[in-house]
């Protein structure tokens, strides 16, 4: 893989986002499936909005020598401005690394044959992250590899699978939002800012020495590729599907123990790849400032909303969290045009 170039910072981005981006399956119903046939629209203008903002990012990190997020945006925005979009970034990252979390000892819980397997799954992938952020997160790329290449044939298997798949609690699933391309359009924009946000800081990182609009270019079209296979995979699997908590799982499992073992291995995958990032954009921010009073302030409101569970908390916080960061980086990208490309200064 090139050392300089846009491969790699694409890659790191693939792997910060995986975790909350299509693992399980419900992120895909929340943000496009459950529009219908719009949702497909959707599935093409996210990716757009994600590359967009990558590109934005590298070209402003260029220029502005930024190495991480929190700086950037106090080089853009002025410290009180980025004071208040500092939180708002702080707590996604925190409220991702408890998702993950979560996540992961889910996984270990269903998975590991020893006591207190919750805590040995969530333990492990915290091991595994600090020991990626301890190298700087440098083989993040080479996971993302790892995550775009098992997520196409994972979720192209699923799609190509033309079995009906058993849904036990099968009642009536009602679409408010079906057929709605403005819904489906600003549901995209949210899944892209937020996933965006949540890669601000590995693309700040291996993407200084990139090209901006190849590094954009990269980053959308490795993202809608997931998403379309991904969301043709769940789309397929009836309209019952969308009203479960879990629909991977639910379409894995059809191939029996082999399935079962496919999805958890993928999920703990995305799940650590994402935590790796999260944690990583925490420690940018301790460097930055944040003391240990702000880190423990941030991970208790994302550990109270973790209290909704792990199915409300994706329906719940992420889209609001989600609309927020539309917010930041839009004021960002604004900011960014008239420093940069303007020929302001700031």
């Amino acid at each position: 893989m090139e050392k300089h170039g846009e491969l790699r910072p694409a890659l790191a981005a693939v792997a910060a986002v995986a975790g909350t981006g299509y693992a399980s399956g419900r992120e895909l119903v929340l943000f496009f499936a459950q529009t219908g046939r719009a949702g497909w629209i959707g599935v093409c203008f996210a990716p757009v909005i994600f590359g967009l903002l990558a590109a934005l990012l590298c070209r402003c990190a260029g220029r502005s020598g930024a190495e991480g997020f929190a700086g950037f945006c106090r080089r853009m925005l002025g410290r009180r401005a980025a004071a208040v979009d500092g939180w708002l970034h702080g707590l996604l990252l925190a409220l991702t690394a408890v998702v993950m979390l979560c996540a992961a000892g889910e996984i270990g819980a269903l998975t590991l044959p020893v006591r207190q397997s919750w805590l040995w799954g969530a333990g492990l992938a915290m091991l595994i992250a600090a020991a990626l952020n301890l190298s700087r997160l440098r083989p993040l790329p080479w996971l993302g590899l790892v995550v775009l290449a098992a997520g196409l044939a994972f979720y192209g298997a699923l799609a190509l699978d033309a079995r009906a798949p058993r849904i036990w609690l099968n009642g009536e699933v009602r679409l408010a939002l079906e057929d709605s391309w403005p819904a489906a359009v600003l549901l995209a924009l949210a899944y892209g800012a937020m996933n965006g946000a949540l890669a601000a800081n590995v693309v700040l990182r291996f993407g200084r020495n990139a090209r901006p609009w190849r590094l954009g270019l990269l980053c959308g079209l490795m993202l809608w590729a997931l998403l379309a296979v991904a969301n043709g995979a769940i789309v397929r699997g009836g309209r019952a599907l969308l009203g479960q908590a879990m629909p991977t799982v639910i379409l894995a499992a059809r191939w029996g123990l082999s399935g079962f073992w496919a999805c958890a291995a993928f999920g703990y995958l995305c799940a650590v790849t994402t935590l790796a990032a999260a944690l990583g954009g925490l420690i940018d921010r301790m460097r930055d400032g944040w003391g240990m009073g702000a880190l423990a302030t941030a991970l208790a409101i994302a550990a109270l909303v973790g209290l909704l569970g792990l199915r409300r908390t994706v329906a719940v916080g992420f889209p609001a969290v989600g609309w927020l960061c539309a917010v930041l980086m839009l004021a960002l990208a604004c900011r960014a045009d008239a420093l940069l490309f303007r020929g302001g200064k700031g």
